[in-house]
């Protein structure tokens, strides 16, 4: 989850609520709120980045205590943009409007900082996917292009002496920050006077924005054009709801933000078999209103800031948040169904536990750092993955392992834990991991288990030396059963293990079944 703080004095000035209400009503929405040191402290969850700016709170706010849903008015002013050719290679997509009647005092320039940066290390995954910037527009001469950048010299913000592109990612705080997603490929937006943003890096001293700023641009750029476009549309209903008008920007002869609500017919079967026959359609519609939606009839029409509502199944989430889960009556399920051991499996489960081994189970996704060391033969990465940690489709079990060691570190020792589970080899490919952590965790140990495991398996066990990054140099070998290359097996390094945060020696094996 991201963390936005807010003004608590602020939000009952907006809402007209008292602070508890507010606290009690971002909770329902499932946005845990606690006031500290001043302010309430929002946690949102990754799939309501509307949320980060405080006019979106204030927004889900008033809907969900019976207020109307904004409609937004988007005006032409004449502001075009040129996208030129070679940005493909970089941030192909860019999405612009313009905000006029701009309120900026201290409280609300923090809170569009903030914003901006949540949005950053969120949706746009830490600059590489979605990038924004806010500029002052009375600062700008129309029209503005869009290009691959070739050399350019300006002013970047907080410096009072013109920079070349490459001279910024080696100088400037932003651009030595974020220079792994632009040392290759640069772009920038120019106006009739110059550069005044290098995405996803710095914008221009020359368009700052502070509090006597009245009228704004904002830029959006990155690799996603749907991201890039609800990002957009995030920023400019905030800024709506605050008061502002917002303005149209012509690139390429399309205009931006489409500020529209998107239609979605209503299923009521498939929220029956959702939600059970609690809610009718009746409760939808009340429940869909307070979660900001527009209902007409069949007619479902989605907020233009609501980036996270993909299918109906999202429709049906936010039924249930309105209609409120405590208001469900918990049910037994009606297909009851009696567990087994999936075939083929059992014998290797009690082999396993017969030895004294714990069964842990852990994600199927990790990430490159954990699995550092492990054989590569193709990773199955995940496209567009909402986070770091889980991003690559796991290529061993004993990452997994040795974290379980670390998270029950202060359970006492020794400890025993073994997995039967699929990683990625090029394909998928069932294996079975076991360790021992403790000070009696030596190669003797790992080795007398697999043994007793080959025995109880009916197969042909040997050993060959080999070296593995993961293992001590001397202490690994390559297990053969029946004669075939099976796994590895070892005493873990103490960089791994410093990895970790483990402190005590740990023997592991991995071997396919």
């Amino acid at each position: 989850m991201a963390v936005a703080a807010v003004d608590p004095k602020l939000m009952e000035k907006k809402t007209g609520m008292t602070e508890a209400d507010i606290i009690r009503i971002l909770t329902d929405i499932g946005m845990p709120t606690e006031r500290k040191d001043g302010h309430l402290v929002v946690e949102i969850t990754p799939n309501r980045p509307d949320l980060f700016p405080m006019e979106g709170m204030v927004r889900a706010l008033l809907a969900y205590e019976g207020g109307k849903a904004p409609e937004y008015k988007v005006l032409d002013g004449g502001y075009k943009m040129k996208a030129g050719k070679g940005v493909e290679a970089s941030r192909p997509f860019v999405r612009c409007a313009v905000v006029k009647g701009v309120h900026f005092d201290d409280e609300s320039i923090k809170d569009a900082m903030q914003m901006q940066e949540k949005l950053h290390d969120t949706v746009g995954r830490k600059r590489k996917k979605v990038a924004v910037g806010l500029h002052n527009l009375d600062a700008i001469r129309f029209p503005l292009e869009y290009a691959a950048g070739k050399g350019e010299r300006f002013v970047p913000l907080e410096m009072d002496a013109e920079m070349g592109l490459d001279e910024i990612l080696d100088k400037h705080p932003k651009g030595v920050a974020y220079a792994h997603l632009s040392r290759n490929a640069k772009v920038v937006i120019k106006d009739a006077d110059g550069v005044i943003s290098y995405p996803p890096i710095i914008n221009s001293e020359r368009t700052k924005v502070d509090e006597n700023t009245k009228n704004l641009l904002i830029d959006v750029t990155g690799t996603s054009e749907e991201a890039v476009e609800g990002v957009l549309n995030i920023i400019a209903t905030a800024f709506a709801d605050a008061g502002a008008e917002i303005y149209s920007v012509e690139i390429d002869g399309e205009r931006y933000p489409k500020l529209n609500y998107r239609k979605m017919e209503y299923d009521g079967e498939e929220v029956e078999c959702v939600l059970g026959d609690a809610v009718g359609k009746k409760e939808a519609k009340a429940a869909l209103q307070k979660m900001g939606y527009i209902v007409k009839g069949d007619g479902i029409y989605v907020p233009p800031y609501r980036v996270d509502i993909i299918s109906f199944i999202d429709v049906i989430e936010d039924i249930a948040i309105g209609f409120g889960y405590t208001n469900f009556k918990p049910e037994l399920p009606q297909l009851p169904t009696i567990g087994s051991w999936i075939p083929g499996e059992s014998d290797i489960h009690g082999i396993m536990c017969g030895m004294g081994f714990l069964e842990a189970k852990a994600y199927a996704l990790s990430n490159d750092r954990l699995l550092a060391g492990t054989p590569d033969r193709g990773r199955a990465k995940i496209a567009n993955s909402t986070s770091e940690e889980f991003n690559t489709v796991r290529t061993s079990l004993i990452p997994g392992l040795l974290g379980t060691c670390k998270t029950n570190k202060t359970r006492g020792l020794p400890q025993r834990f073994y997995e039967l589970g699929g990683v990625w080899n090029g394909g998928e490919e069932k294996r079975l991991g076991f360790l021992m952590v403790g000070q009696g965790a030596k190669f003797s140990g790992i080795q007398s288990a697999l043994q007793t495991f080959a025995k109880e398996w009916g197969a042909e066990l040997s050993l060959k030396p080999v070296e593995d990054a993961r293992f001590i140099r001397g202490r690994c070998y390559s297990v053969h059963i029946d004669g075939k290359e099976a796994g590895v097996m070892g005493e873990i390094s103490p960089k791994v293990l410093e990895e970790f945060e483990l402190e005590y020696p740990v023997a592991a094996c991995e071997i396919r079944v």
